[in-house]
Protein backbone atom coordinates (compact mmCIF):
# COMPACT_ATOMS: atom_id res chain seq x y z
CA UNK A 1 0.00 0.00 0.00
CA UNK A 2 0.81 3.14 -0.80
CA UNK A 3 1.62 6.20 2.03
CA UNK A 4 -0.83 8.34 -0.55
CA UNK A 5 -3.08 5.03 -0.07
CA UNK A 6 -2.54 4.75 3.57
CA UNK A 7 -3.34 8.53 4.04
CA UNK A 8 -6.57 8.82 1.91
CA UNK A 9 -7.70 5.49 4.37
CA UNK A 10 -6.78 7.16 7.47
CA UNK A 11 -8.24 10.68 6.42
CA UNK A 12 -11.33 8.91 5.20
CA UNK A 13 -11.69 6.51 8.42
CA UNK A 14 -10.83 9.92 10.77
CA UNK A 15 -14.16 11.91 8.73
CA UNK A 16 -16.37 8.63 8.88
CA UNK A 17 -16.29 8.40 12.89
CA UNK A 18 -16.61 12.65 12.66
CA UNK A 19 -19.58 12.60 10.06
CA UNK A 20 -21.07 9.39 12.56
CA UNK A 21 -20.68 11.07 15.95
CA UNK A 22 -22.44 14.71 14.59
CA UNK A 23 -25.50 11.88 12.95
CA UNK A 24 -25.63 10.80 17.11
CA UNK A 25 -25.78 14.55 18.37
CA UNK A 26 -28.64 15.49 15.25
CA UNK A 27 -30.62 12.27 15.71
CA UNK A 28 -30.47 12.84 19.91
CA UNK A 29 -30.93 16.38 19.07
CA UNK A 30 -34.16 15.71 16.39
CA UNK A 31 -35.71 13.47 19.10
CA UNK A 32 -35.98 15.94 21.41
CA UNK A 33 -37.18 18.93 19.53
CA UNK A 34 -39.42 16.21 17.97
CA UNK A 35 -40.63 15.93 22.02
CA UNK A 36 -41.26 19.85 22.62
CA UNK A 37 -42.93 19.69 19.06
CA UNK A 38 -45.27 17.04 20.56
CA UNK A 39 -46.07 18.53 23.82
CA UNK A 40 -44.40 15.64 25.87
CA UNK A 41 -43.27 17.67 28.96
CA UNK A 42 -40.06 17.77 30.26
CA UNK A 43 -38.91 15.05 32.63
CA UNK A 44 -41.57 12.53 33.83
CA UNK A 45 -41.64 8.46 32.45
CA UNK A 46 -43.19 9.32 29.30
CA UNK A 47 -40.30 11.81 28.16
CA UNK A 48 -37.46 9.57 29.73
CA UNK A 49 -38.80 6.51 27.68
CA UNK A 50 -38.89 8.76 24.81
CA UNK A 51 -35.16 10.39 25.56
CA UNK A 52 -34.55 6.65 26.05
CA UNK A 53 -35.36 5.45 22.26
CA UNK A 54 -34.09 8.12 20.45
CA UNK A 55 -30.75 7.80 22.19
CA UNK A 56 -30.36 4.33 21.31
CA UNK A 57 -31.54 5.04 17.93
CA UNK A 58 -28.86 7.27 17.55
CA UNK A 59 -26.30 5.03 18.67
CA UNK A 60 -27.64 2.29 16.18
CA UNK A 61 -27.37 5.47 13.25
CA UNK A 62 -23.72 6.05 14.42
CA UNK A 63 -22.81 2.42 14.19
CA UNK A 64 -24.52 1.85 10.98
CA UNK A 65 -22.61 4.83 9.48
CA UNK A 66 -19.44 3.62 10.53
CA UNK A 67 -20.04 -0.32 9.81
CA UNK A 68 -21.37 0.36 6.48
CA UNK A 69 -19.16 2.91 4.99
CA UNK A 70 -16.00 2.58 6.41
CA UNK A 71 -13.30 2.11 3.94
CA UNK A 72 -11.16 -0.27 5.73
CA UNK A 73 -11.49 -3.02 8.06
CA UNK A 74 -15.00 -2.16 8.95
CA UNK A 75 -15.82 -4.28 11.92
CA UNK A 76 -12.71 -3.24 13.56
CA UNK A 77 -14.12 0.88 12.77
CA UNK A 78 -17.59 -0.62 14.19
CA UNK A 79 -15.66 -2.00 17.37
CA UNK A 80 -13.92 0.96 18.04
CA UNK A 81 -16.97 3.57 17.49
CA UNK A 82 -19.02 0.75 19.44
CA UNK A 83 -16.60 0.94 22.61
CA UNK A 84 -16.28 5.05 22.70
CA UNK A 85 -20.66 4.22 23.02
CA UNK A 86 -20.39 1.42 25.31
CA UNK A 87 -17.64 4.12 27.34
CA UNK A 88 -19.55 7.26 27.24
CA UNK A 89 -22.56 4.95 28.24
CA UNK A 90 -21.24 3.25 31.30
CA UNK A 91 -19.49 7.17 32.80
CA UNK A 92 -22.75 8.40 32.25
CA UNK A 93 -24.80 5.61 34.43
CA UNK A 94 -21.89 5.78 36.97
CA UNK A 95 -21.73 9.82 37.45
CA UNK A 96 -25.12 10.27 36.50
CA UNK A 97 -27.51 7.62 37.20
CA UNK A 98 -28.75 8.82 40.59
CA UNK A 99 -30.88 11.64 38.47
CA UNK A 100 -32.69 9.27 36.32
CA UNK A 101 -34.80 6.34 37.09
CA UNK A 102 -33.20 2.47 37.69
CA UNK A 103 -35.10 1.54 34.45
CA UNK A 104 -33.74 4.12 32.46
CA UNK A 105 -29.80 3.13 33.44
CA UNK A 106 -30.51 -0.76 32.54
CA UNK A 107 -32.29 0.38 29.31
CA UNK A 108 -29.25 2.37 28.42
CA UNK A 109 -26.91 -0.53 29.26
CA UNK A 110 -29.09 -3.46 28.14
CA UNK A 111 -28.85 -1.78 24.80
CA UNK A 112 -25.35 -2.14 24.76
CA UNK A 113 -24.85 -5.50 23.35
CA UNK A 114 -27.90 -5.67 21.35
CA UNK A 115 -25.96 -2.32 19.72
CA UNK A 116 -22.51 -4.20 19.21
CA UNK A 117 -23.96 -7.24 17.86
CA UNK A 118 -25.78 -5.01 14.76
CA UNK A 119 -22.63 -3.21 14.35
CA UNK A 120 -20.65 -6.55 14.02
CA UNK A 121 -23.51 -7.93 11.16
CA UNK A 122 -23.40 -4.75 9.62
CA UNK A 123 -20.02 -4.60 9.08
CA UNK A 124 -19.86 -8.03 7.62
CA UNK A 125 -22.60 -7.13 5.87
CA UNK A 126 -20.39 -3.72 4.04
CA UNK A 127 -17.71 -6.40 3.51
CA UNK A 128 -19.57 -9.06 2.01
CA UNK A 129 -21.19 -6.34 -0.30
CA UNK A 130 -17.41 -5.05 -1.09
CA UNK A 131 -16.80 -8.04 -2.10
CA UNK A 132 -19.50 -8.85 -4.15
CA UNK A 133 -19.03 -5.93 -6.13
CA UNK A 134 -15.31 -6.10 -6.66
Amino acid sequence: MTAARALRLGLGSLLLLAVAAAAFVATNWTGGELAAALGLPPGGIARLGWDLAWTVAAAALALWIVARWAPVAARAQAALAWLALATMAVWAVANLGGEFPLWFDAGLLAALPVLGFGAWRWAGASRLYQERRA
